[in-house]
């Protein structure tokens, strides 16, 4: 019929010609395909940010887990020594018996001591030797104990940390408990005899448990 007709003649339009619809659908669809809504875009552009953030949390917890696990200071500079915050009976031992001008109390010598009696860090504290505090001088300082100790300690590190690891067992392997003990040439002659309070002061500081009655009678029984 007529209508038939107009429904074949029409159907070849219909078919290769999508509705001005379909033909929105189709025409948006490759945008649609390629570029995401604004929602999605500004997610990806969000995403380096959000990578940026999972990188540093990664990075401090490798932070932390190296810092937990490694080496102590002592280990990673290559020493091993007594402690430090033991060490001041010794230095003032030290400092009374090898710390004057004309022995230890000079920079330029490989073991330095600083302190009361001798070399000082600040020029201003210097009294008079041999009994600076009664002269006007003040005591040895914490720096100037940190300076000693850092000198006598990284003078024979590899020596050192053997004689620790002893726990002071072999003290003559040091050199300077060798020409203390008056077993090595030393301009300042012997100082002290092996198994004396001075010597066992020193001995006890090298094994972690510093005597501290035996270091105040080695001060008491100086010349």
């Amino acid at each position: 019929s007529v209508n038939d007709n107009a429904w074949w003649r029409a159907s070849p339009r219909q078919l290769s010609s999508p509705s001005a619809n379909d033909n929105a659908w189709w025409r948006a669809s490759p945008r649609q395909l390629s570029s995401p809504s604004v929602n999605d875009n500004a997610w990806w552009r969000a995403l380096p940010r959000q990578l940026s953030i999972v990188t540093l949390l990664l990075s401090l917890i490798t932070a932390v887990i190296v810092a937990c696990g490694g080496p102590s200071l002592d280990s990673r500079i290559g020493i091993r020594a007594p402690p430090r915050d033991e060490f001041a009976p010794l230095a003032q031992v030290m400092v009374h018996r090898c710390g004057s001008l004309d022995c230890h109390g000079q920079s330029t010598r490989n073991l330095v001591i600083w302190g009361c009696e001798g070399l000082r860090l600040d020029p201003k504290d210097a009294g008079l030797a041999p009994v600076c505090r009664k002269n006007g001088g003040v005591d040895t300082t914490a720096t100037e104990l940190d300076a000693t100790y850092e000198s006598l300690v990284g003078l024979e590190p590899a020596v050192m940390s053997a004689v620790v690891d002893g726990r002071g067992t072999h003290p003559e392997l040091l050199t300077f408990m060798r020409k203390a003990r008056g077993d090595e040439a030393h301009k300042g002659g012997k100082l002290w005899s092996p198994g004396d309070r001075a010597d066992q002061c020193a001995v006890s500081w090298l094994a972690s448990a510093t005597d501290t009655q035996a270091c105040a009678d080695a001060l008491v029984d100086a010349p």
